[in-house]
C-alpha cells in the first residue's frame, strides 16, 4: 500500500508541474489565415472585428451563415452591407447567385479575396481577381526582414479623404484586379511599382522578347455598380486581419472602402467561426481541450491511469479456467433418424421428403417452381435450359418419382430415384 501511495503522489506532482510549465511557456504565433471572429492569432479577425464594431455607428455584426442563407432569412425590404474576407474563392456557385439577387434589390458588398474568378462574375460583372504564383507563408518573414514592401495608394477623388499610402510587405498584397469593361470599374487603391528590364515569353512568336524597364500600375481595390447595388472588390485580404490592423493600417483602409458605400448595417460573413448558433459543444471538457496546458495535463493523466491499470492488472490477474466447447450431436441425431427410417422401412415417406427437398433446392438455385401445376411445362423447359437434360426425360423421370411417393417402392427403386434427383441437382450447381 505504501508503494501505491507513493506512485499516486508522484503522478499528481508531475501533473501539476506539467500544467505550470505549459502555462509559463511563451505562446507561439500561428501564421495561418483563418479570418475568423474568435481567432486572435496574427491572421485572425478578432481585433479587426472589434475595431470595426466600435467605429461603425450603423451597426456591425458577424454571422456563420452563408450568403444564400442570409438572402432567405433577411426580409427583402432591409438593406445591408455584406463584408466578406477570404484567402481563396470567397463564394460558392449558390452564393454567387444570391450575390446577384442582393445587388439587384439594392444591397451592397465589400469583398476582399486573394483569388476570385468564375463564369458568373466574369460574364456579368466583367472582372476577376488574380492571385500571384509565389507562396506568401514561407517568404513573409524574409520580406519583412529585408524590407521588401509594396506601396498602396488611395486614388479615389471626390471623397473627404486626403491622399494616403500604405506600405505593406509584398506577401500581404499578393493579388490584383483585372477588368474586362474599364468604364464600369472605378479604382480605389492601386499599387505602382518599378519593373526592371526583363525577358518574357511571347506565345505568338514562341520566343522570349526583351521588355524595357517601366512602371506598372495594378488595381488593388475598385468600385463596381450593378443594378441597384454597389460592390467594392479588393485583393488584399491579409490586410484585413489582426496583423494588418496593428502594423499596416488595415482598419483605415477598410473604413475608407466602406465609406464609398451606403451607411447600412454591416454584416461580416464568418462561415468558419464556431459560435453557439453553429453548434458549439457545451460539454465540460470543451474548455479543457481548448487550452494547451490543460490538454497536455489531461494526456499525462490518461497515461498515468493507463500505467496504473496495467500494473494493477499484472498483480491481480487470475487463472482463466478452460471451458470445453459443447459437444456436436449433429451426427448422432442423423444416425438416430436413419435408424428410425430403417426400422420403419417407409420408403414412400422417405422419397416424399427427398422430393420436397429437391423442389426447394431447385427453387433456391433457379427460381423454378415445380409445384405449380398450371405452368409445369414451362418449368420443365426452364429446368432443361438450366441443367442441359432433355425436357422429356425430366418430365418422365420426375413424374415417375412423384408417382412412387404414393406407393411403397422397393429399396432398389428408392435408390435409383434418389440418385436421379441428386444427378439433376449436381447439374444445376
Amino acid at each position: 500500500m505504501k508503494g501505491v501511495r507513493t506512485f499516486i503522489v508522484i503522478a499528481v506532482l508531475l501533473f501539476v508541474a506539467m500544467m505550470f510549465i505549459e502555462m509559463a511557456t511563451p505562446r507561439h504565433f500561428v501564421w495561418k489565415a483563418t479570418f475568423t471572429h474568435n481567432d486572435d492569432q496574427p491572421f485572425g479577425a478578432a481585433l479587426f472585428d472589434s475595431v470595426m464594431a466600435s467605429s461603425l455607428t450603423q451597426g456591425y455584426t458577424t454571422t456563420s451563415l452563408t450568403l444564400s442563407q442570409l438572402e432567405k432569412s433577411i426580409p427583402a425590404s432591409e438593406r445591408h452591407v455584406y463584408l466578406i474576407v477570404s484567402d481563396e474563392q470567397p463564394l460558392s456557385a449558390s452564393d454567387e447567385e444570391a450575390l446577384m439577387h442582393l445587388l439587384q434589390r439594392g444591397d451592397q458588398f465589400l469583398i476582399n479575396a486573394t483569388e476570385w474568378a468564375s463564369d458568373t462574375i466574369e460574364d456579368i460583372l466583367r472582372f476577376k481577381v488574380i492571385g500571384y504564383a509565389y507562396p506568401w507563408i514561407r517568404s513573409l518573414k524574409r520580406n519583412v526582414l529585408y524590407h521588401t514592401y509594396d506601396t498602396l495608394q488611395w486614388v479615389t477623388k471626390g471623397t473627404p479623404y486626403a491622399a494616403c499610402q500604405w506600405i505593406v510587405p509584398e506577401e500581404l498584397n499578393d493579388a490584383c484586379l483585372t477588368a474586362y469593361q474599364p468604364s464600369a470599374f472605378k479604382p480605389l487603391v492601386v499599387m505602382r511599382k518599378f519593373m526592371p528590364d526583363d525577358e518574357v515569353w511571347d506565345s505568338d512568336s514562341d520566343e522570349y522578347i526583351q521588355v524595357e524597364a517601366h512602371h506598372q500600375t495594378d488595381t488593388i481595390a475598385a468600385v463596381i455598380d450593378y443594378k441597384q447595388g454597389r460592390m467594392v472588390v479588393a485583393a488584399c485580404p491579409l490586410v484585413f486581419t489582426n496583423y494588418g490592423v496593428v502594423y499596416y493600417g488595415g482598419a483605415t483602409m477598410a473604413l475608407r472602402m466602406l465609406s464609398t458605400l451606403q451607411r447600412y448595417p454591416v454584416i461580416r460573413l464568418d462561415p468558419k467561426a464556431k459560435t453557439e448558433a453553429g453548434g458549439v459543444s457545451e460539454a465540460p471538457t470543451r474548455y479543457i481541450m481548448s487550452q494547451p496546458p490543460l490538454r497536455w495535463a489531461g494526456r499525462l493523466l490518461a497515461l498515468v491511469v493507463l500505467l496504473a491499470m496495467i500494473f494493477t492488472a499484472r498483480r491481480r490477474q487470475r487463472v482463466i479456467p478452460v471451458i470445453k466447447p459443447p459437444v456436436n450431436r449433429a451426427l448422432e441425431m442423423v444416425r438416430h433418424i436413419g435408424s428410425l427410417y430403417f426400422h420403419r422401412h417407409d420408403n414412400a415417406d422417405l422419397l416424399t421428403k427427398k422430393y420436397q427437398f429437391f423442389v426447394e433446392e431447385v427453387r433456391k438455385l433457379t427460381m423454378i417452381d415445380l409445384d405449380d401445376e398450371a405452368h409445369i411445362d414451362d418449368a420443365y423447359l426452364l429446368l432443361q435450359q438450366a441443367s442441359g437434360i432433355p425436357r422429356d426425360e425430366l418430365r418422365q423421370q420426375l413424374q415417375n418419382i412423384v408417382g412412387w411417393t404414393s406407393e411403397q417402392p422397393s429399396d432398389r427403386t428408392l435408390m435409383q430415384c434418389i440418385d436421379y434427383l441428386n444427378h439433376v441437382l449436381s447439374r444445376l450447381k
